[in-house]
């Protein structure tokens, strides 16, 4: 076994930055602190869609193409019992949670900036919709926060249960570092998080200039 390398920064501070904004806009929702979560909102949609970019441009492991397979690859991974054996970043089964969890925090932000609590504060988008429309847009986004913390759940209990398998993925992102057997050794590429920090401060900044004032 060796310490190998296998996630970028960016894709570490993603990872814990979800983890915060989610809990401070579910906070701030429940508080009723609008300006808040809103703003945590912004914040999260900028980042999601730079980790969206990042699938596509950013290092080995953090690309889609690496853990996202075939369903042939996720059936055949499940009848060998090798979903939790140590893997160089998401194993397929993995890969397909990681799909699930952007789309359905991709569905909960977007349904956000139609949605309005018809008291004291509406999305940004609300007034591109009848009535009807936003408050279908508003129980979507209810309903979906129970949906996105099911996957949460479900994506936590997986990495327990791969640490008590000897596949520590918790420390891993924390630290970057895996231990790998010597035969899984593999050359991989990282790329700074400098442009992806960027871009996200970049869209938050556009989607706060834009929509801020509505809020």
């Amino acid at each position: 076994m060796q310490s190998t390398k296998i996630w970028d920064n960016f894709t570490r501070i993603y990872h814990f930055s979800q983890l915060i904004l989610l809990a401070l806009m579910w906070y701030s929702g429940e508080q009723g602190d609008f300006e808040l979560h809103f703003i945590c909102g912004f914040a999260l949609l900028a980042l999601w869609g730079t980790r969206l970019l990042w699938g596509f441009i950013g290092s080995d492991t953090s690309r889609f193409t690496h853990f996202i397979k075939s369903p042939w690859a996720v059936i055949k991974a499940w009848r060998g019992n090798s979903i939790t054996t140590p893997h160089i970043g998401h194993n397929p089964v993995g890969g397909y949670m990681v799909l699930a969890l952007l789309i359905s925090l991709g569905v909960q932000l977007f349904s956000g900036l139609f949605a309005s609590d018809d008291v004291f504060s509406e999305g940004p988008l609300y007034s591109l919709f009848s009535e009807s429309t936003a408050e279908q847009l508003d129980s979507l986004h209810h309903f979906n926060f129970n949906i996105l913390l099911i996957l949460i759940a479900v994506h936590a209990l997986a990495g327990i249960l791969h640490f008590f398998r000897g596949d520590n993925v918790l420390l891993a992102i924390v630290s970057g570092n895996k231990k790998l057997p010597l035969k899984n050794s593999t050359s991989l590429s990282f790329k700074s998080a400098l442009m992806p920090l960027v871009l996200w401060a970049t869209l938050f900044t556009l989607l706060y200039s834009s929509w801020g004032t509505a809020i």
